[in-house]
């Protein structure tokens, strides 16, 4: 007689799933280290994936359908953890499917009917070879006991936690995600309809919140700005805040908007936190990495700061010294360089000089800089192109972004550009108008005093946004009145950078929200590939402490308070 096995179902395993995403022309190698360090920390405790669906020039898309890929690779992810299988067989699964589809179209043409070539026919949707099939069904375990009643065991996964860790644009693409995510009721309790997923940890490193577009008035800032929002197809315009998402906005406005369902969304995490470098980060400096208004460290030999003694990157507190002292340490350096012989002098100026760059730079620089160039522009120019035709009739056909803008249009349009002067006015004397007596909204005399209020409105706007260059501090004259940077108030010497005004909106709005700002000092040519130790070359010390700290955070609950 045979014996029924009976199969078990055990209580749900709650994973916390940690997605990281690379940045603007990345790919997944280049948050590895990250991955690697997670495993290091917590072993199977935290499951970490690495984004792969926006790689290399799919970053030109622009960040509303970079979003978009991400939110169903999320989903996905979950559908195969949830399903007993292995996410590491996501990982590299397009270019399987690629090369699938290459050897599926050299067979149609060969006329090839072997029996193998039916099991590759598989559509190129499926997210696992023949091979790897077995991983979608839920793992089993059967015992038996000499014809005792055999018992199958099989203990489902489920994702009960999310965090995201995005570098660079990858910031940006994620701030989308949470917004997208949470339309979907992606973080709502079951009870209500929802996946019942409770957002954890929201995390950037070097990540351009306040966009790219440089406040210098250098003609290398004008020809950047430029040619950035142009060669980088819609990434590009909408880091140069030069996109018009909806009512008039760019995109990175309205995802800083309080009432907005981005901020919203953001907000639902338990932590949010963000890092920035001081220096040598050509790509995203510090005040737009940390959303400020101001440098504080444009002379480091002016400040008094502490780091961290666990992180030896991690800037625990600074400050900057007072006049006197600083004027005490200006005559010590002086008087320590004139003591010194002009031997000691040149020899410590030469230990300074990293001779190996400068001497791969001085030999092979005057034939491979102008061919870099060259390959360069070209490639972005063609990448660039090819992105405007991939999106082009998405951005207009994609119902699920048409709704997203719908929703994330909540404030009425303001003026932050220059250009929209003549709008906004109109706009406003309607406004106006309509809210006295309708009749007399056409009336010459209300209409002028209308403009007219509105105008002084705007100037006094304007002025509460006064920016000044830090670099043309010195010049300006002593009657003129002072303004202070409203990110480092207690700095009284320190001045506002030349932020545009819709820059210096999208700081303030983002300020609102709880962060926890890690300011890191990377001793190195490249830190902002240092910052998450991008590839091998550009492993240092500071990189390495940064990457720690930030995965030191994700504690077990209670840990890290």
């Amino acid at each position: 007689m045979a014996v029924e096995a009976t199969t078990h179902i055990e209580a749900h395993e709650g994973i916390h799933l940690v997605i990281l995403h690379h940045g603007l022309w990345g790919n997944k190698g280049h948050v590895k280290f990250i991955a690697d360090q997670f495993k290091k920390r917590f072993g199977d405790r935290i499951l970490v994936y690495r984004a792969q669906s926006n790689e290399s020039s799919f970053t030109y898309d622009g960040i509303d359908i970079c979003g978009q890929r991400a939110v169903q690779e999320i989903h996905e992810v979950i559908r195969v953890i949830e399903a007993g299988g292995n996410i590491k067989d996501l990982q590299g699964q397009k270019n399987k499917r690629k090369n699938k589809e290459s050897n599926n179209d050299k067979k149609k043409k060969s006329g090839s009917s072997s029996p193998s070539s039916s099991s590759d026919s598989t559509p190129s949707s499926s997210h696992f070879s023949s091979k790897n099939n077995s991983h979608e069904t839920l793992p089993t375990t059967t015992n038996s006991n000499n014809g005792a009643e055999g018992q199958s065991q099989r203990r489902l996964k489920k994702v009960t936690q999310f965090s995201y860790l995005g570098y660079s644009l990858g910031g940006l693409i994620g701030r989308f995600v949470m917004g997208l995510l949470d339309t979907e009721k992606f973080f709502d309790p079951v009870e209500e309809g929802g996946r019942g997923i409770e957002p954890m940890y929201f995390v950037t490193m070097a990540t351009p919140h306040l966009g790219i577009r440089k406040p210098s008035a250098t003609t290398w800032s004008k020809v950047f700005n430029y040619v950035s929002s142009r060669m980088l197809s819609r990434t590009g315009e909408q880091m140069q805040l030069v996109d018009d998402y909806i009512q008039g906005k760019p995109l990175l406005l309205v995802m800083s908007e309080p009432e907005g369902l981005f901020v919203k969304a953001l907000a639902r995490f338990k932590r949010r936190a963000v890092y920035c470098n001081i220096r040598n980060d050509r790509s995203v400096p510090f005040w737009t990495a940390s959303f400020s208004d101001a440098d504080p460290f444009h002379e480091l030999e002016d400040m008094e700061i502490q780091y961290n003694s666990g992180y030896s990157s991690l800037i625990e507190s600074f400050e900057h010294y007072d006049d006197e002292t600083l004027t005490r340490l200006q005559e010590e350096r002086a008087a320590s360089l004139k003591a010194a012989t002009f031997s000691q002098r040149a020899s410590k100026a030469l230990r300074n000089i990293p001779w190996k760059k400068y001497a791969l730079y001085g030999l092979a620089g005057p034939f491979l800089i102008p061919v870099w160039i060259v390959f360069a522009s070209t490639t972005i120019s063609y990448q660039g192109m090819n992105s405007r035709i991939r999106t082009k009739e998405m951005v207009m056909t994609n119902e699920q972004l048409k709704r997203i803008r719908e929703k994330a249009s909540v404030t009425v349009l303001e003026q932050y550009r220059d250009d929209d002067d003549g709008e906004e006015e109109e706009n406003d004397s309607k406004n106006v108008g309509k809210s006295d007596h309708t009749q007399e909204t056409n009336r010459p005399s209300n209409t002028s005093a209308t403009t007219a209020s509105v105008k002084q409105e705007e100037q006094e706007r304007k002025q509460e946004h006064i920016v000044v260059s830090a670099v043309e501090d010195s010049s300006t004259s002593s009657d003129e009145p002072t303004v202070v940077s409203y990110s480092f108030p207690d700095l009284k010497t320190l001045r506002p950078l030349g932020l545009l005004p819709v820059q210096v909106e999208i700081s303030r709005n983002l300020n609102k929200l709880d962060w926890k700002k890690n300011i890191v000092h990377i001793e190195g040519w490249n830190s902002h590939a240092s910052i998450v130790v991008r590839e091998k070359r550009f492993m240092n010390e500071g990189g390495a402490a940064a990457v720690q700290h930030a995965v030191d955070m994700f504690k077990q609950d209670g840990e890290d308070e």
